[in-house]
């Protein structure tokens, strides 16, 4: 005989485990939000420059309200409102209000609602369908078989052009990348003066975009009229390249762990030759995947800087740009095949990527 009776099975349902509620955030919290609501409605409602009003009928009268500032206040009161019944507390409250307001702000600034109201007109009528329809019918005869115009030099030789500006940019500009990291991050420069004046320096690389820098060569040494529209799209991507390599690598230098260095340094190891052993192997993955990344940047960035006259199918592109009354065919050809060269480019970079890394 057992000790232990048998227990017959329980047929209750098990009761449902009741989940603890947040508690409510302060009312007044909510209503000092409420009042931020109305002054952002009162200062997008005194700055508007459209005419277009909202008008609410109530029977005996009918009220007016502008119609932009009073769909964004609107749209205000909703987020309090979905904070409030979801329990938010009233700072994530707050960030949610000023997300609403600031995103209101800067489209307001740039017309960005009135303008998203024409589009589907602008799109399907006017000249805008037909360079639509161009687009998506590129003439691709054009894009073998002819040559760029008043020369002998076919359209295919552009993207050649292209291809060889992006190589001689990308290994230029990294290898210097690799140095001015290297001089930028405290773990591998040799005092914090020189690493901060580097970082000082990469900031301003990095702050003046690539297409300023085209055009700051071209005015200094000339574009495809004296013939050398292809060194002042290569010297634009190497600054270009300059900045990105600088800044992601010197990133990578400053999380490398410290255990290699410290054993350099208790070696006896001088700098040169510290950076060398324990801090180059450790990014160098890194610096190969960032290298290229910037080879894949390079081949779309030649085609935006075609727009101030260098060379490569960048500059074709931006004379067919500027003859597109006689047709849209030939900048279709261009922008798929620019699409069809990126991908297999992105495609090449992974493949070298899994073998390399």
């Amino acid at each position: 005989m057992t000790a232990v009776a048998d227990r017959a099975p329980s047929t209750a349902e098990p009761t449902p485990v009741k989940r603890p509620e947040p508690p409510k955030p302060p009312l007044q919290n909510y209503l000092l939000l409420v009042g931020i609501a109305v002054l952002a409605l009162a200062f997008f409602w005194w700055t508007r420059e459209s005419t277009e009003v909202l008008f609410l009928p109530l029977g005996f009268t009918t009220l007016w309200a502008p119609q932009w500032p009073l769909i964004g206040f609107l749209v205000m009161l909703g987020v309090l409102a979905l904070c409030w019944f979801t329990r938010t507390g009233a700072m994530a409250a707050f960030g949610a209000l000023s997300f609403v307001i600031i995103s209101y702000w800067a489209g307001a600034n740039i017309y960005f609602l009135d303008r998203i109201t024409e589009l589907p007109g602008r799109l399907t009528g006017g000249s805008t369908r037909e360079q639509l329809v161009g687009y998506f019918n590129p003439d691709w005869s054009y894009l073998l078989f002819s040559n760029v115009a008043g020369t002998s030099r076919p359209i295919w030789g552009e993207w050649l052009i292209t291809l060889c500006m992006a190589i001689v940019a990308t290994i230029i500009g990294c290898l210097i990348g690799l140095l001015l990291a290297m001089l930028a991050s405290p773990v591998s420069s040799p005092n914090r003066f020189t690493s901060q004046g580097v970082k000082s320096l990469n900031s301003v690389v990095r702050s003046i975009p690539d297409v300023a820098w085209a055009l700051l060569f071209a005015a200094f040494i000339g574009s495809t009229a004296y013939g050398f529209g292809a060194l002042a799209a290569v010297l634009a991507l190497i600054m270009f390249n300059i900045g990105i390599v600088a800044k992601l690598l010197g990133e990578s230098i400053d999380a490398v762990e410290m255990g290699p260095l410290e054993a350099a340094d208790a070696a006896g190891a001088s700098l040169i030759q510290r950076d060398r052993a324990a801090v180059l192997p450790a990014v160098m993955p890194s610096f190969i995947s960032y290298s290229l990344y910037v080879f894949e940047l390079n081949i779309r960035a030649s085609a935006a800087l075609g727009v101030v006259g260098v060379a490569g199918i960048g500059g074709e592109l931006s004379r067919q740009i500027g003859r597109m009354s006689q047709g849209y065919e030939n900048v279709g050809a261009i922008l798929w095949a620019l699409v069809l060269v990126v991908l297999l480019v992105d495609l090449l970079s992974l493949w070298i990527r899994r073998k390399l890394l």
